[in-house]
């Protein structure tokens, strides 16, 4: 009996695992790529705000609803990040902290190579509250579990005003979790590459912006993402997205100012879970906290 029920916890953290991979997980990831690459912390050269949230698959009780707050402080040469994530699927939850640090190297003229360091702290926890238990007399559900454990990731960004390219390993130190169940070891290795281009389309303000990221998680199915936004006279951007075997999106973006940022992306499952929920759905609100003219690097509105 108690190895059935390892397996079955086992089996719901290994799904959680697929899903969030330990790291956001967010359609529009181009708005808040420095919550797996910390070298992407202040290239803007704008202080800014970003606040995400995702709600998957509506109509399901318990479904993952992620949210996200993230803050940067350029300097000259260096900038400073904060990043916080939350995320909720059904009793399991997890807050992530991270405070990141980048220094940016001018390669040329128009082209620039930014390195960057997080360190921060891992959460998560089980409420056995939460969980429809047949035998409450088993000692595995005797308490909750509530783990804390250090975080450390590196990356790098290399990017102009164009195009940008990004490779990131967000959690080197492998600390184990769950340690009270057996046949949970540790997190696995995670690492990101991701990449964008700009295409002016004419002098009418038509830019088309393909982007990608790929997440590669030891032991896990590979998972990508291609991204085609196009924006209009940098006021509306509207696109579309697809990840792999998963699911395709639709985005919309509108530029409240050259301040501030509204986005909305909604998913349509891939895997048959779709005909039990209503969708995927995820808001995005980016506020620069500095006027252009004070930029200290690129003045482009564009999101990266």
């Amino acid at each position: 009996m108690k190895r059935i029920l390892y397996i079955f916890i086992f089996g719901i953290l290994n799904f959680y695992g697929l899903q969030a991979q330990d790291f956001p997980l967010h359609t529009q990831y181009m708005y808040n790529k420095a919550a797996v690459n910390p070298a992407v912390v202040g290239v803007k050269g704008k202080i800014g705000l970003l606040l995400m949230h995702r709600q998957q698959w509506l109509n399901i009780e318990g479904a993952p609803m992620t949210s996200d707050l993230a803050f940067e402080y350029p300097l000259e040469k260096v900038a400073f990040g904060l990043g916080v994530n939350y995320d909720q699927l059904g009793p399991l939850s997890k807050v992530v902290g991270n405070f990141q640090f980048s220094y940016n190297l001018e390669l040329s003229f128009t082209t620039f190579l930014s390195l960057g360091l997080s360190a921060g702290v891992y959460n998560q926890q089980l409420n056995m509250d939460k969980l429809h238990i047949l035998d409450p007399t088993e000692e595995i559900f005797s308490k909750d579990i509530n783990t804390l454990d250090f975080n450390v990731g590196v990356g790098m960004f290399i990017y102009s005003e164009i195009w940008y390219f990004g490779l990131s390993a967000p959690n080197l130190n492998m600390q184990k979790y769950y340690k009270e169940l057996p046949v949970l070891d540790k997190h696995p290795l995670h690492a990101y590459a991701m990449g964008g281009y700009n295409f002016e389309l004419n002098n009418h303000g038509l830019t088309l912006q393909p982007s990608f990221i790929v997440r590669y998680v030891d032991k896990v199915p590979l998972s990508a993402e291609l991204s085609v936004n196009m924006q209009w006279n940098e006021s509306l951007t509207t696109g579309l997205a697809y990840r792999l075997n998963s699911a395709y999106s639709l985005l919309v973006g509108f530029n409240v100012s050259r301040q501030i940022h509204i986005g909305y992306a909604f998913d349509w499952d891939q895997n048959p879970i779709y005909k039990v929920n209503y969708g995927s759905h995820e808001l995005v609100l980016r506020i620069y906290l500095t006027r252009d003219e004070n930029s200290l690097r690129f003045q482009s509105p564009r999101f990266f």
